[in-house]
């Protein structure tokens, strides 16, 4: 049996300007297949977004799969839907799945509607032991009732078999890297890249997050060796630089110490971005200075509001206030690691003015790449039930716009539309108010020349946008 796993080339609006990252999690489903079940592919389309039609057709030509397997985050459905569709007019006879958050935040909603015409198993939560027995089963005789965390249509009723326990870190196998079809153009600032994990799932309890809906609240670590193991592996495939794909990688700041000094004494020359919180900065002394000599050069921080009393509203305030942002933020540049500031707009009690001093205050603590989002109602979250009673929210069915750029939601105080155009105003002006663009082109000459004279060429109505945009100030 051939199986073919698709990833989704749909991705958040601008940050594909930056990096383009493969799969990690379709590599993971790859590796963690039983030996000699069936051979595995991948076609990670996110480096074949100018025409992903074109490249699953080929490849869907060349492999002739008998399965073919699609993931997505909300905002990415539709498109993978187009893909299926897509694959499902290539060969009827093709057995289609898909996994992913929105599958399971949203299946029983799937299960009701038109798309199971071209469906023919949902992946409900984490994925690799749902996959590996669905697959036994395809092979073994068919029968899917004994198959966890699969959902399906049997004589037209709804079948959702209960999830299985979370998969323990020493049972999850090394991505399987070998089975990408397209090797090449997956980069960071440039610099090809690859993607590990050191662990999975979150304990906070922020109210817009909706990892809890794939993991629950847990928290499960990898092994130091486990870790340096994987990476010495996307090395080999060519990585130089590697995105740490945690939740929160400093959950446990000892630990992650552990990890950097392991890194250090390997000499792995490889460049680091990672995702990390203010709190595990703060409670982990030297934690800064140890990324940076491992190799760090970007950190994703989610400061998410300059106003304590808006991290109150997301159920943040344990985990940072404003001035702890300003410390962690002062020490990190003081190693020369580049901050991507994450904020959220569009909080209830938001104004132009709060959405100004926000933009004030990631420029006085200096980020470098800003990403001013916009709160998303993602489905099953606490934050979507508030805002719904509220009245807040003004998308609650097209799930194409929830990628945190969109304007889904109003304020008490602003319409959805002045909430994205001062979030606009703003982000445009940002990059050289802030002189963040400078320190950028300064730490990546090279990348940045090419991708301004690519926007020039390619997305002339986003640079008039950006030009533009730096000279307003209202």
């Amino acid at each position: 049996m051939k199986v073919l796993l698709v990833g989704n080339p749909r991705t958040v609006k601008g940050f594909n300007r930056l990096t383009k990252i493969p799969s990690l999690n379709l590599a993971s489903l790859a590796a963690n297949v039983e030996e000699g079940l069936c051979e595995i592919k991948i076609a990670d389309l996110v480096v074949k977004d100018n025409n992903p039609q074109k490249a699953l057709l080929k490849v869907l030509h060349d492999f002739r799969p008998d399965v073919v397997g699609f993931t997505a985050m909300s905002f990415q459905y539709q498109k993978a839907l187009e893909l299926i569709k897509l694959t499902k007019s290539f060969s009827e006879n093709i057995i289609i799945f898909i996994g992913g958050y929105h599958v399971t935040a949203d299946k029983e909603n799937i299960l009701a509607g038109e798309d199971m015409k071209y469906i023919d198993f949902l992946i409900d939560g984490e994925g690799e032991v749902p996959f590996n027995e669905l697959l036994k089963a395809l092979v073994n005789g068919k029968d899917f009732s004994h198959v966890p965390g699969i959902c399906y249509l049997k004589n037209g009723e709804q079948v959702i078999n209960d999830r299985p326990s979370l998969i323990s870190p020493e049972a999850i196998k090394i991505p399987k890297r070998g089975s990408r079809i397209f090797k090449k153009g997956f980069h960071i600032m440039g610099m090809p890249c690859d993607v590990i994990e050191t662990s999975r799932g979150c304990v906070y309890d922020c109210n817009f997050c909706s990892i809890r809906n794939m993991y629950g609240k847990s928290f499960r670590k990898f092994s130091i060796e486990r870790i340096m193991t994987d990476l010495e592996d996307a090395k080999r495939h060519g990585a130089k630089s590697i995105f740490i794909t945690d939740d929160n990688i400093t959950l446990d700041g000892k630990r992650y110490l552990e990890l950097c000094n392991e890194i250090i004494r390997a000499k792995l020359n490889l460049t680091f971005a990672v995702q990390a919180s203010v709190r595990g900065f703060m409670k982990t002394p030297g934690l800064a200075e140890a990324i940076a000599k491992a190799g760090t050069k970007f950190v994703f921080l989610g400061i998410e509001n300059a106003s304590d009393c808006a991290l109150e509203f997301m159920n943040k305030s344990n985990q940072l206030t404003s001035s702890d942002t300003e410390i962690v933020v002062r020490e990190l540049k003081k190693n020369n690691i580049l901050i991507v500031g994450g904020f959220i707009f569009g909080y209830p009690d938001d104004t132009r003015q709060t959405l100004i001093e926000n933009f004030e205050y990631a420029k006085k603590i200096g980020v470098d790449i800003q990403l001013f989002n916009i709160l998303t109602p993602h489905l099953k979250t606490e934050l979507r039930e508030e805002l719904m009673r509220d009245g807040l929210v003004t998308n609650t069915d097209d799930y194409s716009h929830y990628n945190h750029y969109a304007s889904n939601v109003r304020t008490k105080h602003l319409s959805s539309e002045d909430l994205y155009r001062i979030r606009n105003r703003l982000d445009a002006r940002f990059p050289v108010e802030s002189k963040a663009i400078f320190r950028l082109f300064r730490a990546y000459p090279a990348y940045f020349t090419k991708l301004m004279f690519r926007m020039l060429k390619e997305e002339p109505a986003n640079w008039l946008n950006f030009t533009t945009g730096i000279l307003r100030r209202n």
